[in-house]
């Protein structure tokens, strides 16, 4: 920022664009002073130690619900550094504004201090395009300008933050042929009637918090009524797989309790387990390759398993990355008997192929007997059970 000064009491005007960062004015009939007081822009606190020193900037939040009142700003992020030496004074008011672009920032006048929420997203979710700047704080009255009281604003910067869908749906699932669709019941959302818009025992987009209701038509009187949350799209990303998980068909990351209520179309095709605390990791396929086969065969059939998942590769796992796997089990037995409870087949006690060769004619061959590896000649058949690394 900068002073202006003049010799007499009536000086000529300032006009400021806060765009350009530009003073101008049209010179009098006089001398004029020129008096620049130079602040730097506000900052974010930081967090760690050289030389690892991370700015507190504004994060997105993840898994915000379209409609609601959540925060799109991860907590705890957007921290303004303080000013001077005083932790209660700071740098400058974060500011925030809802864009329509990712490159275009809004007019200044759009932004406030208010943190912005997923209240006026639409129903579908979207990509909301959040900006923000440090208002620089300005000089104290009666105190002089300095370097730790006066603050320039920062420019403008945007983060997308991801909204998930407020859809979602129910499915009626029938014990026997009673179906909803077959007149015995009526179904309300909201006071409105819903039943016309179920299909294939199907009620599709019923907003969270909505009050459902099921009543039995004349003549009928349900017995049981039996609710539990589904799957629907609960999943997480590869990176945020933990061991024990479950990987679907579709490239997500379930909960293993999950596994009998994915979304629609979706088949349990591995369980997770290593991770690197990287967003990496390895999974296991549910089942044993059909045949025993010998070490060359077995990496190509890995190589080729099925289903195809995004963000993942299907291969023979290496010496190491079976040690790895057994070590977040616990033990082998707890690796070679985890996969029952996930709806696989547990591995045999037999010898298991890893990719890793121990010379031209052999290859390393781990028993899970008894948790030993031994060298073996790469024409033997052993048993094959395909990694994902992800």
């Amino acid at each position: 920022m900068a002073k202006v000064c003049y010799t007499t009491p009536a000086g000529p005007v300032v006009t400021w664009n806060a765009s350009t960062k530009t003073g101008t004015f049209s010179m009098p009939g006089s001398d004029v002073v020129l008096t620049p007081i130079y602040a730097k822009a506000a900052a974010f606190a930081t967090t760690g130690t050289e030389p690892e020193v991370k700015p507190l900037l504004p994060e997105a939040a993840e898994g915000v619900i379209a409609g609601t009142d959540a925060s799109l700003i991860a907590e705890g992020t957007g921290i303004v550094a303080p000013a001077g030496t005083s932790t209660d004074v700071k740098q400058g008011t974060l500011m925030y504004a809802i864009g329509t672009s990712a490159t275009q920032a809004p007019a200044l006048t759009a932004f406030s201090a208010t943190v912005p929420t997923a209240k006026n997203v639409a129903d579908d979710g979207a990509d909301v395009y959040v900006w923000y700047y440090i208002k620089g704080a300005d000089t104290p009255d009666g105190q002089q300008a300095n370097e730790d009281n006066t603050f320039n604003d920062t420019e403008p910067a945007c983060l997308t933050v991801t909204v998930l869908t407020n859809k979602f749906n129910i499915q009626f699932n029938a014990a026997n042929a009673n179906t909803i669709e077959a007149g015995k019941a009526t179904v309300t959302v909201g006071g409105t009637d819903k039943t016309g818009d179920i299909t294939e025992g199907k009620l599709q987009g019923v907003k969270m918090g909505s009050e459902v209701k099921l009543k039995a038509n004349t003549g009928y009187k349900f017995r049981k009524v039996e609710v539990k949350k589904g799957a629907g799209d609960a999943g997480k990303s590869l990176a945020e797989a933990t061991v024990g998980m479950i990987i679907g068909s579709d490239g997500k990351a379930y909960a293993a309790d999950d596994k009998d209520n994915l979304p629609e179309g979706v088949t349990v095709a591995a369980k997770v387990c290593y991770v690197d605390g990287n967003g990496h990791g390895l999974a296991l396929a549910l089942t044993d390759e059909v045949d025993k086969m010998n070490w060359s065969t077995a990496q190509t059939t890995c190589d080729a398993h099925t289903p195809a998942i995004t963000g993942g590769t299907w291969k023979l796992a290496s010496q190491g990355e079976w040690n790895n796997m057994i070590s977040a089990a616990g033990s082998h037995t707890a690796l070679r008997d985890g996969f029952s409870s996930v709806g696989g087949t547990n591995m045999q006690s037999e010898g298991y192929w890893s990719s890793t060769e121990d010379d031209s004619s052999d290859a390393w061959n781990y028993y899970f007997s008894n948790g030993l590896w031994s060298d073996v000649s790469k024409n033997w058949n052993r048993c094959v059970r395909a990694c994902l690394a992800f």
